[in-house]
């Protein structure tokens, strides 16, 4: 019994492999949050390495990791890729230690093949980001939690709170998630193991083991300081809904991944599309009857884990409406983990429902395979190489002007030969306010700008705009001189006609994101601006990018 389950391992094994290695050179390159991670890693100086590890979001442990790949592994995007492969499929071998610890050997094939066929997990296997590495951690902890509930031996407990320290260490809202994950191990011992039970000194025995725990989060205080205290952009491209949750339920449960970056702001419409009910909606029913099923058990190990879990996500809840961060899935992966056991167990108590099981299996399956959209074959059409792909088969020289919109030019050197390549000039996210309000207050104007600029975007074509664009860019070019825009779609898509509508209604200017307004803008008067005195030359588009090429007439 004991080999066909290794062999029965194995094959789940190889058929997570192959989903993950499965499409994972992505054509466009590393979009932003991978070029992030590339970049804080690459860094040789020390005292910038800190420095760009303090302003980042996340605690510092990634970036170490992907230093320390790089040692070993080339630096390519397909290598970079492949750093996210390897602890998801250690994710796949936990879980199914975790599920066979938990009941038996049945439950952790289920676990483990539950992963292996993840969207959510595959998705985070060829993004070269934290939470594959995330989870992993998470899967660890979660399988000590059940080891310590079992016994509780010195060994156990060491290795649980090594594994909530290396998960406060890779993500910043980790400690959230490691505080109820010990919090409510601590409650299910003094209520349920006899030797716990009103035994203060046993709990006061356990500080040995949190000790090491606390050093760490003490080194990691300066990290959570600056992000704490620092002022958040999030809602500058994403307001909180209750669509979000939904969606990330969709997320965990189906194999259609609505909320990677950012989510619609209504479930109707978009849940009514036939493919999306029957991948999406259908397996989401399935995948919470299964839970309900599981907590129906009442067995106590996984109520007490859920609990937890329930409560780090009622705690994301809370600070996104606060508007420090945006509610998406991945930054509550932490729970993942718990979620594919309860799935598990749920689906391995369906006695006289195991078609379910199979029809959960079978959309999961069907759709990683054939959808074009599917985890594995997503590709990153934000990536940068996109972008410096169409200027290297666009008619610009190397003398030309080209106007980066959105990203600023560190974001593409990566895949440039030189900065030099072009007459490189940027309005990006982080200047746009000096450029087109005029206001060297940035925060005040990510903060106010819709209540204080709301004439200007109704204000087309605006003359104060154009004006400077011209004086910036324009009034020096010579007849035969070209220029290139560089825009990213998805922050730049809203048509003048559109804007106005919006600026109209209180509701829709309320939902609008910031960021869509001001990039919007922009890109319909830096083009409007080509119509007297330059020619186009060529539109070419690839991923969500778009460059425009003029010519001065």
């Amino acid at each position: 019994m004991k080999n066909d389950n290794a062999f029965k391992i194995f094959i789940i094994l190889v058929v997570a492999i192959l989903f993950r290695l499965w499409f994972l050179d992505k054509p466009e390159g590393l979009w932003n949050d991978e070029y992030v991670s590339w970049y804080i890693a690459t860094k040789t100086n020390i005292s910038e390495f800190i420095s760009d590890m303090l302003k980042n979001c996340h605690t510092p442990l990634y970036y170490l990791y992907i230093k320390f790949w790089l040692l070993f592994f080339p630096d390519t995007d397909l290598s970079l890729r492949a750093s996210s492969v390897v602890p998801s499929l250690l994710t796949v071998l936990t879980m199914y230690f975790t599920g066979k610890e938990f009941k038996n050997a049945n439950t952790g094939l289920l676990c483990a093949f539950l992963t292996a066929i993840s969207s959510f997990n595959i998705y985070f296997a060829q993004e070269v980001r934290l939470y594959s590495l995330l989870m992993f951690f998470c899967s660890i902890s979660l399988l000590y939690f059940i080891k310590i509930t079992k016994k509780q031996s010195k060994l156990n407990f060491i290795v649980f709170f090594a594994a909530n320290t290396l998960i406060c260490a890779v993500h910043t809202l980790g400690i959230i998630y490691a505080f109820f994950n010990i919090l409510f191990l601590m409650i299910y011992l003094y209520k349920y193991e006899e030797e716990y039970k009103n035994k203060l000194y046993k709990f006061v025995d356990i500080i040995k083991y949190v000790c090491p725990f606390l050093i760490v989060l003490a080194l990691l205080v300066p990290f959570w300081y600056t992000i704490a205290f620092s002022k958040s952009l999030s809602q500058f491209w994403s307001g909180f809904s209750g669509s979000k949750i939904f969606y990330t339920f969709i997320d965990y449960l189906s194999p259609v991944q609505i909320n990677i970056i950012n989510t619609p702001n209504d479930i109707v419409p978009f849940a009514l599309t036939p493919v999306f009910f029957i991948f999406g909606i259908l397996s989401l029913i399935i995948g919470f009857y299964a839970i309900y099923n599981a907590i129906k058990e009442k067995n106590p190990v996984l109520n007490y884990i859920l609990l937890s879990s329930l409560a780090f996500f009622t705690v994301l809840i809370l600070i996104s409406l606060t508007g420090k961060m945006v509610f998406i899935t991945k930054y509550s992966c932490e729970i993942y983990p718990s979620i594919i056991l309860a799935l598990a167990f749920g689906f391995s108590i369906l006695d006289k429902k195991r078609i379910l099981t199979v029809i959960f299996i079978v959309l999961n399956l069907f759709y990683l395979i054939t959808s074009n959209d599917s985890a594995p074959k997503r590709g990153r059409e934000e990536g940068n190489f996109a972008a410096v792909s169409l200027l290297k088969y666009s008619s610009l020289k190397s003398t030309d002007t080209v106007i980066l919109t959105y990203y600023d030019l560190d974001k593409f050197e990566r895949y440039l030969n030189s900065k030099n390549d072009y007459n490189f000039s940027s309005i990006n996210k982080f200047n746009f306010n000096n450029f087109m309000f005029d206001n060297p207050d940035y925060f005040q104007t990510i903060k106010l700008g819709k209540s204080i600029y709301r004439d200007y975007f109704r204000n087309f074509p605006n003359n104060s705009l154009l004006d400077k664009i011209w004086d910036t860019y324009l009034r020096k070019m010579k007849k035969g001189d070209k220029i290139g825009f560089v825009f990213l779609d998805n922050v730049s898509f809203l048509s003048n006609n559109y804007i106005q509508d919006i600026v109209d209604d209180d509701i829709e200017y309320k939902k609008t994101p910031f960021i869509f307004l001001v990039f919007s803008t922009l890109r319909n008067n830096l083009l409007y601006s080509m119509k007297d005195h330059f020619k186009m030359v060529s539109i070419t588009q690839a991923g969500k990018w778009t460059l425009f090429v003029f010519e001065k007439k």
